[in-house]
């Protein structure tokens, strides 16, 4: 079997196995770096922005959130049940990890939030002739990265997938088994190795056996191709303890969403009211912003589905004044495109911008075709109409709009909304939006402790294994935190450098 040596060896080409791979290049190690699909960078291709604490960025902006308020707020969030040294090595190196990025030629354009009540952690990436926030933009922040590990000397094998690791009779990893796209086995040995492959998001299975949900039925997760889970696998098969698995959760209008922005941002306004199907509302609807929070509302509903609603007097009001609440990153400010829009999905375009968008140029997968019923936004003409479309009780339906119509301007006796926010539910149509649990990804699956040093089923290190991004995210607990944004590729970005200088450290101590 033919043989590759290297002195780290990295398992996985996305964001965090790119940036261990720089990381460790950097610090003087020969790196080999084994991606099973044709490019770098993975998921973070679509993202936007990192979370960074005291940034020059954030004192730029007179923004005074500290490393020790970021460190508190987020222990208590996850109740302490994250790894409070990893989270606080964590904390302290991300705003150098915003200057080790912009010294391979990153521009940014500040530090953002997400929404309203999120911090200002978001380290906006630039797009070269761009001065707001556009989509996809971290692409750049992969392309110099790339560049750098490149002049660096880092080698890249794409399209190519590690089978399993390799250990040693004392126990040390000491390598791997990869196979190329024509199925050719070899090894890679290393003093050290490094995985960082991505996670479950693809494979229905594992999300089923692991998380519980059926997916294309209760969930509808971002199916990027390749996260099949493929490296918490190979580390559990060599000893690794089966850390908890979470969904990066939040929520999805399948086949609106991501094309019909309009419609989609106009269904998640706080002006709209939140049914089950019951027809119970279940939430504050002020919080449909903070999309995990609202993710776990509907997962704990009957059938991990609920619904928003407005009446004409709503997007009568809404066309005149705006909305009243916009995200940058879809840029909707008004209702201008909304008759357009709705007259597109309603005529099918649904269907065909799912083909061209969603499983064409970008690969990924948002629904099973399999399901029955596709449609997921209505117009209506009564009441009964929508409980008739949509399986919603009607009688229990009248009466929660009847006694919300009734708080209109007014004080929120079942949920708190702010007066502003209460507007009835009335006129002479009834739009519906029915939502569904979503997920940018897994979460977690190996575990490691503040070195990045996988540990074993005995809670041991592994000797000359090590892990980041994704696989080894255990610290968000059970919910990703929102009021965070930018965190996964922020963990990414610095368990990645993590893993590379602790790798470089044990290389040195062992073998020198």
């Amino acid at each position: 079997m033919q043989q590759l040596e290297a002195d780290v060896v990295v398992v996985g080409g996305g964001l965090s196995g790119l940036t261990a791979s720089t990381q460790a290049a950097e610090l003087g190690n020969t790196v080999i770096c084994l991606e099973k699909s044709g490019t770098t960078g993975g998921a973070a291709n679509m993202g936007m922005a990192f979370f960074a604490v005291e940034s020059k960025y954030q004192r730029d902006q007179m923004e005074n959130w500290t490393k020790d308020d970021a460190f508190n707020f987020f222990m208590e969030y996850t109740h302490w049940k994250s790894d409070a040294k990893i989270v606080r090595r964590w904390f302290n190196m991300s705003a150098d990890t915003v200057e080790w990025v912009e010294k391979t030629g990153v521009e940014f354009l500040g530090a953002y939030k997400y929404f309203q009540d999120s911090h200002c952690t978001q380290h906006m990436i630039k797009m070269p002739g761009a001065t707001k926030p556009v989509e996809r933009q971290a692409s750049i922040m992969v392309k110099h990265l790339t560049d750098y590990a490149l002049e660096l000397g880092v080698d890249f094998h794409f399209n190519t997938a590690v089978k399993r690791l390799i250990k040693d009779e004392e126990g040390y990893i000491v390598g791997v088994v990869a196979a190329d796209a024509d199925g050719n086995e070899f090894e890679v040995l290393g003093n050290a190795v490094i995985v960082g492959s991505g996670g479950i998001g693809n494979n229905v299975d594992m999300i089923k056996e692991y998380l519980g949900y059926v997916w294309g039925k209760d969930m509808f997760t971002f199916r990027i191709p390749g996260l099949d889970g493929d490296g918490i696998n190979m580390v559990w098969d060599a000893g690794g303890y089966r850390a908890p698995i979470s969904m990066e959760l939040i929520y999805n209008t399948p086949g609106t969403t991501d094309v019909f922005k309009t419609l989609s941002e106009c269904m998640r306004q706080p002006s709209t009211i939140m049914v089950n199907i019951e027809g119970e509302r279940i939430t504050n609807e002020r919080i449909l912003n903070n999309t995990t929070f609202t993710g776990n509302t509907i997962m704990a509903q009957t059938g991990h589905r609920a619904f928003t609603i407005i009446g004409q007097y709503g997007i009568d009001y809404m066309k005149e004044h705006g909305l009243d609440y916009i995200t940058y990153h879809h840029a909707v400010k008004d209702l201008d495109k909304f008759e357009y829009e709705k007259e597109l999905y309603f005529s099918g375009a649904e269907s065909a911008a799912e083909n061209s968008v969603f499983a064409g140029e970008s690969g990924i997968k948002y629904r099973d075709e399999s399901e029955e019923n596709e449609q997921n936004f209505f117009e209506c003409n009564s009441l009964e109409e929508v409980a008739q479309v949509t399986g919603i009780n009607y009688e229990n339906l009248v009466k929660t709009i009847e006694r919300y119509n009734s708080f209109a301007g007014g004080y929120d006796e079942d949920f708190l909304k702010p007066a502003r926010y209460l507007r009835p539910i009335t006129g002479d149509k009834y739009y519906v939006a029915r939502h569904f649990p979503s997920g940018y990804g897994s979460l977690g699956g190996i575990k490691v402790n503040y070195k990045m040093q996988v540990i074993d089923t005995e809670g041991k290190p592994m000797p000359g294994l090590y892990a980041c991004g994704t696989d080894a995210a255990t610290v968000f607990g059970s919910d990703y935190c929102f009021y965070n944004p930018g965190s996964t590729m922020s963990w990414a970005l610095n368990s990645g450098r993590m893993a590379a200088m602790e790798a470089t450290n044990f290389i040195n101590e062992e073998f020198e």
